[in-house]
């Protein structure tokens, strides 16, 4: 069941949001760290909701951040084809298509996953 939800689409879109924040932090800490001590409480003065306007307008942000990572991983678990030449088709579900691409992908060799690899099964 575990090696089931590491192996899911989910986990792996959680996996790369875990990577792009972490690479956010290790970018902005520094210069959080370098700036005056006035300008940092003013930061952590928007962040708690005391900044008054400021934190509306963070707030703002957050949500168009939260709006587009939503929309990110509705496009990660869309079904899609993609062609030799890069166009993506997104068959309709339960059309003759669909049932199509599906008996393709069933048949079509599968990569081991890392759970494979490292266990030989």
């Amino acid at each position: 069941m575990i090696t089931g939800i590491l192996q899911s689409v989910l986990a792996g879109w959680l996996w790369r949001r875990v990577q792009e924040l972490a690479g956010w932090a290790a970018g902005l800490a520094p210069l959080y760290l370098a700036l005056p001590a006035a300008h940092q409480e003013l930061i952590r003065a928007i962040l708690t909701g005391q900044g008054g306007g400021y934190s509306i307008s963070a707030y703002i942000g957050f949500a168009l951040y939260l709006f587009s990572q939503f929309q990110s991983f509705k496009a990660t678990t869309v079904p899609q084809v993609v062609t030799t030449d890069g166009t993506k088709i997104l068959p309709k579900p339960d059309s003759a298509a669909m049932a199509s691409v599906e008996r393709q992908a069933e048949a079509a060799p599968k990569r081991k996953t890392l759970w494979e690899q490292i266990t030989g099964k």
